[in-house]
């Protein structure tokens, strides 16, 4: 990964971020959606949707840790929707339900072998019998990951998916799980190309991002639930997540077509073109 041209925010360097889809530094800010600090803007070459400013990988091991954001942006939710976060933690009882077929859904699209999780969190998200490896940027939570992927033949690194994905063999991986991650990467198409390298050739990546083009976020607007400051960084479509796919040597799958223009998020396969 070391001869792709990386992003590197740093809270001493104002440069502006270019567009991480096609590269370009032409861009408008969408003030409806921006929250000081942070500026969401629209790439005027590719239309891709952004965070400028995002923080520093550094930042996302302490101060902006995800642990400590997920605190911050549920209070914040609940002081602007103080009715629908009522309602949403009144309901939490239903993820227990959906677990195993979460569980199902990941064996399904995986079948065995060896699995990557980047941004696994506390490193459950894989069912047996696949065999767990992880990249998760928090020291806390890589640690946890760590002892549990251990258990069962993995491992956890902890550190930025940038520097980390680089350290596995070609061909080493049958699948790649990006469930929640690839909105939180300020360089997802230098990620998904070395991916490309670590994935066998008839491995599978299972990518599941929020859908900026839901028709619940252009009637919710600023209030929409995908977004969250600073944590995502990259708000794809359909299209754009098609495009960077492309760009990386997949080709891409769309597995919620039926639903897909009320689904608040995008989920999809990637296999090896």
């Amino acid at each position: 990964m070391q001869s792709l041209q990386l992003f590197k925010p740093s809270k001493y360097d104002p440069a502006p971020r270019w567009c991480p889809l096609c590269g370009s530094f032409d861009q408008t800010e969408n003030t409806q959606f921006s929250q000081e600090p942070w500026r969401i803007v629209g790439c005027a070459e590719c239309g891709f949707t952004f965070l400028a400013n995002p923080v520093s990988y550094d930042d996302l091991v302490k101060e902006q840790a995800w642990e400590k954001n997920s605190a911050k942006e549920t209070d914040r939710r609940r002081a602007e929707q103080p009715v629908l976060s009522r309602i949403n933690m009144g309901t939490r009882w239903r993820s227990k339900l959906f677990r195993s077929n979460k569980s199902q859904r990941l064996l399904n699209i995986f079948k065995t072998g060896h699995v990557l999780d980047i941004g696994c969190g506390t490193g459950t998200n894989l069912p047996e019998p696949l065999i767990p490896f992880g990249v998760e940027i928090s020291r806390y939570l890589s640690g946890v990951a760590d002892e549990a992927m251990r258990k069962r033949g993995g491992r956890c690194i902890q550190g930025a998916a940038t520097v980390c994905v680089n350290s596995f063999e070609t061909g080493f991986f049958d699948g790649v799980l990006l469930g929640s991650y690839l909105e939180h990467e300020t360089n997802p198409l230098p990620v998904l190309k070395e991916l490309h390298r670590i994935l066998k050739d008839d491995g599978v990546i299972y990518i599941r991002v929020p859908n900026y083009s839901s028709l619940n976020r252009q009637v919710m607007g600023r209030k929409w639930c995908g977004f969250r400051y600073p944590d995502h960084v990259n708000y794809f479509t359909v299209k754009t997540l098609a495009r960077m796919a492309r760009a990386a040597g997949f080709r891409q799958r769309l597995l919620n077509w039926a639903s897909i223009a009320f689904d608040d998020n995008i989920k999809v396969t990637l296999k090896k073109t």
